[in-house]
């Protein structure tokens, strides 16, 4: 079997250990994947985040200060400059995962990464926004890593340790890896099957750390992957595993790296596409492919495939090396989407219909409950208006307005906390049996209290509903200006009985979804707060102002 990168396998799995006393450093969603990758073995020969040394060689030659190959720098943020010793490494959630050791500080230069790794400073490219967003000092050292919590495709998520002892047993020698971060369409399945009638097995790869907002989510693909597997491909040939690394979008030098990492799985021969782990058009086609030829000591095959495509003259797959036709059968992301949005059908040459199903049940508009809470006259009713209208013509939504449901629904309720529960769940019935429909839905009602928000919340998400929570948020005596109607001085007066905020308590939720400032901000600073939560969960598109 192939020797894993650097001669060995690295471990760094420990026992938790108590780190009360230790300076904590978050890390994000790259930050975590990669220090899985450096835990299990698969960023073998790193040990920790790199250093200087390590740093100012990858950007400069594609290698470690040893002198092994190694493209693209495993970089730790640091929180502030002058951090030594060990460092306690958590999540945004304040889980532990374990330990760096004697930190060293260093100061990078991100204009001049970006450049070396993604050869290009342009922030319209996603590796190189982040780059650039990312602070000046980064904390290098190794890492011991406590065992790792419960993670997503955790059957899939085979470590390279587990994936050699797989195919040793399976007895393959000459072993095919195919990377991913799209479901896999015909013209991918050829390539696949290419490289099978050239090696004794072939795995799957394909990677389920962070990508592109507007990339396929990885359990989407995962399904897909299993369909086709299970009815396209010889089971005693094929594995399907998951690959928990986060895409940099770094074309050519993540294409090495994604080869390297797969040698430490056990893989001998790596399928390198046209624009392998490209985006836009940064990088020219073939890229991916001639990088290989500049390490000749990667200790791992590319098989650099032509593109593939259907012919429709030849009515067969094939590539520019076999077809002399103009006549391809091309799709584009964009064009995929609207197709199946549009209850269309994709053509069968292009993708099994098994995974077109798959993605069509991904693609169909998705129900939401958008949930207005917040204080009368806060501005809830105002902000519903208008973000239907600034959504209108992308999707269906209707709003449930909290005085029309009491007019229609809850007619002979009262403002006892029983009743004012009542009404609030009787709107989120009706919200949640829309949502599922694929109605986007937005409730706008004061809903007091606090436990029956969650209530409606956990009913709408255990059918599989997204719920969105807007607190409109204003100062008691902005609410007092505003009211036209006088009732607020009324009920501090004592003249009006049950009033909420006044009489009756109310109950901010102390974390919502988005929380928005009526009495500071105008409606559509307001409003664009709530589309682009709405965007981020990909409840709508890029609806603008």
């Amino acid at each position: 079997m192939v020797l894993p990168h650097g001669g060995s396998l690295v471990d760094r799995i420990v026992p938790a250990r108590d780190v009360s006393g230790l300076l904590r450093v978050v890390l994000d969603a790259r930050e975590l994947a990669d220090l899985e990758l450096i835990a299990v073995g698969a960023a073998s020969p790193l040990t920790g985040f790199v250093g200087r040394e390590d740093y100012e060689r990858v950007l400069a030659e594609s290698r470690l200060a040893s002198g092994v190959v190694w493209p693209v720098p495993f970089t730790l943020a640091a929180p502030e400059p002058g951090i030594s010793g060990d460092v306690a490494l958590a999540d945004a959630a304040g889980r532990i995962w374990g330990v760096l050791r004697d930190a060293r500080t260093f100061r990078r230069d991100p204009r001049a990464e970006a450049l070396a790794v993604y050869g290009t400073d342009d922030p319209s490219h996603p590796g190189v926004a982040y780059t650039l967003s990312r602070p000046e000092h980064a904390i290098g050292g190794d890492v011991d890593v406590f065992p790792l919590p419960d993670l997503p495709f955790a059957r899939y998520r085979l470590t390279p340790a587990a994936l050699r002892a797989e195919i040793a047993r399976r007895g393959w020698k000459r072993v095919a890896g195919f990377q991913t971060r799209n479901p896999i369409h015909r013209a991918h399945e050829h390539l696949t099957k290419l490289a099978l009638e050239q090696t004794d097995g072939i795995v799957l790869h394909p990677l389920v750390g962070e990508t592109k907002n507007d990339d396929v989510p990885a359990a989407v693909r995962f399904r897909a992957y299993d369909v086709l597997v299970s009815r396209y491909y010889p089971p005693e040939r094929t594995i399907l595993a998951a690959f928990p690394a986060a895409m940099r979008y770094a074309g050519p030098r993540e294409a090495l790296f994604h080869a390297i990492a797969r040698k430490n799985y056990g893989i001998t021969h790596f399928i390198v596409g046209r624009d392998h782990a490209g985006v836009g058009k940064f990088y020219p086609p073939l890229a991916a492919q001639e990088i290989f030829d500049r390490f000749p000591d990667l200790g791992v095959e590319p098989l650099k495939f032509e593109p593939t495509f259907y012919c429709t003259v030849c009515e067969n797959l094939a590539s520019p090396r076999t077809c002399p036709h103009d006549a391809k059968l091309e799709l584009s992301g964009s064009k995929v989407r609207e197709i199946l949005r549009a209850g269309g059908d994709l053509p069968r040459e292009f993708t099994r219909p098994e995974v077109a199903e798959v993605l069509r049940e991904h693609y169909a508009p998705k129900g939401f409950i958008l949930w207005f809470t917040g204080l009368s006259g806060a501005g809830k009713s105002t902000l519903a208006q208008a973000v239907a209208k600034r959504i209108d013509g992308e999707r269906r939504l209707e709003i449930l307005d909290g005085d029309e449901v009491r007019t229609h629904l809850s007619k002979g309720l009262g403002f006892s906390r029983e009743d004012r529960d009542i009404n609030i769940h009787r709107i989120g019935f009706v919200a949640r049996t829309l949502a599922r429909h694929g109605v986007g839905v937005v409730t706008a009602a004061i809903s007091p209290y606090a436990d029956t928000r969650a209530a409606v919340r956990r009913s709408a998400e255990e059918h599989g509903v997204a719920f969105i929570e807007v607190f409109a948020s204003a100062r008691l005596e902005s609410l007092v200006e505003r009211d036209v109607k006088g009732l607020y001085k009324k009920a501090i007066a004592g003249e009006i009985a049950h009033f909420t905020g006044v009489s009756d308590p109310y109950e901010p939720p102390p974390s919502p979804d988005v929380r928005v400032h009526t009495d500071v901000e105008t409606v559509g600073e307001s409003v664009d707060k709530i589309l682009a939560a709405l965007r981020s969960r990909g409840l709508i598109r890029g609806v603008q102002g």
